[in-house]
């Protein structure tokens, strides 16, 4: 009797289905997850249709919350590019619009082999093949037992989510980071902060959900709740660049805040009791202890980094974050509370720390997976029958973002900020002092002109592939395809070429794949774009005579210079005393370059060719997104909540917009709620507002 099929080839290409692995003559492909199981239902029925609704039942079940038709979208395009096929012209997967897929290749589907047959045997050894069989059998029962007790002994899997509620939509508005927007509870009601007309409000909601309401609190940001619900921790912003903060306690339901401690670092949780507090110091590299009221300050312990404490439900060991570069590039570390024995959690990386259920038996936080913010758990602890680090599971994907959650009290639901963002391409409007809907509003950013203004190419939100096409929206062409993710494309002074930095593999550590940006130059009328340069680089900006790129070398900060590479010779040269300089831009007219200083960015600094030497030519708080206005007369660029522009000749600055309120979102950049401006063909400043939805949430567990 033969097995069933579990090898099908067409083409060079092989799936081996029992195993989800694609092979291209015998080479492994990487290609998993939803293109896997499209293709396994394709090559199910060759030559027939599959209904977008057979894809959507198998691949997303009815509670889960996405964008279906984008998402389907998105695996179909991984699929084609996997196959290296086209949608217009197929050799494999053939569209069928409005309707769903149809596999149109030639398939081969391998046998397995067939069970083994058992000839006829001599009388005399009946005897001995009956023996043999009893002692199979018992074998049989024997390994059934031990791995039903092995099941037994090890941990059960975390618990999954079965649905997810709405508590309320208060906007976040330039507030924080969605990793930094962790809500809280005492069992009743959910705690969380909003912004309005830049002062941060503090508000609860029943864990039930309805009306929000706002509590008189501390300043600050909001920090832990003790484990009794009696009271707050904020922590106040102070100092340059909100480099230190202040802690204050608000006792609940009502009372007076208190100051207790003064200029620590980011860090700070109530200790389980609530008669202390941990806290952190010296940019987060060293971690203390006190007494609630800040007395009996004493510290525990120093590391590279302690970033989002949380403590177990026992009160005996902190989680927090330590990240392994210069980026955000988290990964969990736990200490115990009198300071000893830091280790690390988790491989993961771009982790941050969440909460325990009430048992301390599983652990729950957000990470970024490179497109969003994901929900994931483990359970907690090893056994001496495992000894390998514990493997997280994803409990919540799609395109909602979620922050880092809190438990119920009784563990039954999470509570988290989460986000779904959607981008609307924006332009400012001097008489409404407002930004509103540009070329139709679409879902773009990093949007840049050809010379001649009557060609756009931009960054599609949230994909991150390169588009070109008419200002009005025709002749659009996509430049290039996913994994390749895009940040700041820049037309050639001849409109032929665009340049641009990809970004798909900044924070990356998976084995083969390199942690660095790319620098590439694309036809404008397609093909394959040529790599350029490799390494930590970023913003390559063209010179006037399209024969040069300058582009900043090395990561933001005093590490970063400005460089030139020349395209004829291939060399790449350093421009003089360029070092701690950054995000260059070249002049159209070719005089100038202007970058940003330093990591603060509180400069900008102005290279003229004629003399070879920098100057400064603005000082402020926190400058970003500098861009040439056409005639080279003026820079634009963001300042802190405004936009503004320097006449170069002058140094003279003059407020633009103020952009208090604005959300704004970029590609890459919405991990960090930030965003990009540019300039339209008439110097206008615009730039994508945010017009996705979020608020928090609640979400039912179940254990298993």
């Amino acid at each position: 009797m033969s097995g069933q099929n579990q090898t099908v080839r067409f083409g060079p290409f092989e799936l081996d289905i029992q195993i989800g692995e694609l092979r291209k003559n015998n080479t492994r492909l990487k290609l998993q997850g939803q293109p896997i199981q499209i293709l396994e239902m394709l090559l199910a029925k060759p030559g027939e249709l599959v209904t977008r609704g057979e894809i959507q039942q198998r691949l997303w079940s009815s509670d889960t919350f996405v964008d279906f038709n984008l998402s389907l979208n998105t695996a179909i395009k991984k699929l084609r590019q996997a196959l290296g096929d086209e949608a217009d012209a197929p050799c494999y997967v053939e569209t069928l619009p409005k309707r769903g897929y149809r596999f149109i290749g030639e398939v081969e589907r391998m046998p397995a082999p067939p069970d083994d047959l058992v000839g006829p045997r001599e009388l005399a050894r009946t005897t001995e093949i009956h023996r043999t069989r009893i002692w199979a059998l018992i074998a049989v029962a024997l390994l059934a037992i031990v791995s039903a007790l092995i099941y037994l002994l090890l941990p059960t899997p975390p618990p999954r989510i079965t649905g997810t509620h709405l508590l309320t939509r208060d906007a976040f508005v330039g507030l924080l980071p969605l990793p930094l927007r962790r809500p809280l509870t005492d069992g009743k009601s959910v705690y969380f902060q909003t912004i309005r007309s830049s002062t941060i409000i503090t508000k609860r909601i029943p864990v039930t959900g309805g009306e929000a309401s706002e509590i008189p609190a501390a300043p600050g940001l909001l920090a832990d709740i003790s484990r009794d619900g009696s009271a707050l921790l904020f922590k106040e912003p102070v100092g340059p660049q909100a480099s230190q903060f202040n802690v204050w306690t608000q006792p609940l339901p009502t009372g007076s805040p208190r100051l207790i401690v003064r200029g620590i670092s980011y860090s700070v949780i109530w200790a389980l009791d609530g008669r202390g507090i941990f806290f952190t110091r010296k940019n987060d590299s060293e971690l203390y202890r006190a007494n609630a009221d800040g007395t009996d300050e004493r510290r525990l312990a120093t590391a590279k980094y302690f970033f989002g404490l949380t403590l177990s439900p026992d009160g005996s060991r902190i989680r927090f974050g330590q990240p392994q570069d210069s980026t955000v590039n988290y990964r969990l570390w736990e200490i115990g509370v009198d300071g000893r024995n830091p280790h690390q959690i988790l491989e993961r990386e771009h982790v941050f720390p969440g909460t325990w259920s009430p048992d301390g038996k599983v652990y729950f936080f957000s990470a970024w997976d490179g497109d969003r913010y994901d929900l994931w758990a483990v359970r907690d602890g090893r056994s001496w029958w495992r000894s390998h680090t514990p493997v997280p599971e994803r409990l919540m994907s799609g395109y909602t973002s979620y922050g880092p959650p809190t438990i119920s009290r009784d563990g039954t639901e999470l509570y988290a900020a989460a986000e779904e963002h959607r981008g609307e391409l924006s332009i400012y409007d001097r008489t409404s002092d407002r930004f509103g809907p540009y070329l139709g509003g679409i879902s773009a950013c990093y949007v840049d002109f050809s010379p001649d203004g009557q060609w756009m190419a931009y960054v599609s939100y949230p994909e991150g592939s390169l588009w070109r096409s008419k200002t009005d929206g025709t002749q659009k062409m996509q430049l290039t395809l996913p994994p390749t993710g895009v940040m700041s494309p820049r037309w050639s002074p001849d409109g032929k070429m665009i340049v641009f930095t990809d970004v798909s593999h900044v924070g990356k550590s998976q084995v083969g794949e390199t942690n660095s940006s790319r620098i590439y130059a694309v036809s404008a009328d397609g093909g394959s774009p040529s790599l350029l340069l490799a390494g930590d680089l970023s913003d390559p900006t063209w010179s006037s005579d399209g024969n040069r790129i300058a582009y900043a070398s090395g990561p933001q900060g005093d590490l970063s210079q400005v460089r030139i590479f020349n395209l004829q010779t291939r060399e790449s040269t350093k421009v003089p005393a360029s070092d701690g300089l950054w995000s260059p831009r070249w002049s159209p007219d070719g005089r100038y370059l202007v970058a940003l200083v330093g990591d603060d960015t509180s400069k900008m600094a102005l290279f003229t060719f004629a003399t070879n030497t920098w100057q400064t030519l603005a000082s402020g708080t926190v400058f970003a997104w500098d861009s040439w206005s056409h005639d080279s007369r003026f820079v634009y660029a963001q300042e802190g909540d405004s936009l503004i522009r320097i006449e170069v000749a002058s140094h003279q600055r003059q407020q633009l917009a103020a952009l208090h309120g604005l959300k704004v979102l970029a590609y890459s950049l919405d991990q960090f709620s930030q965003g990009w401006f540019g300039l339209s063909p008439d110097d206008k400043p615009i730039t994508t507002r945010d017009t996705g939805i979020e608020g928090i949430y609640a979400l039912d567990l179940e254990y298993k």
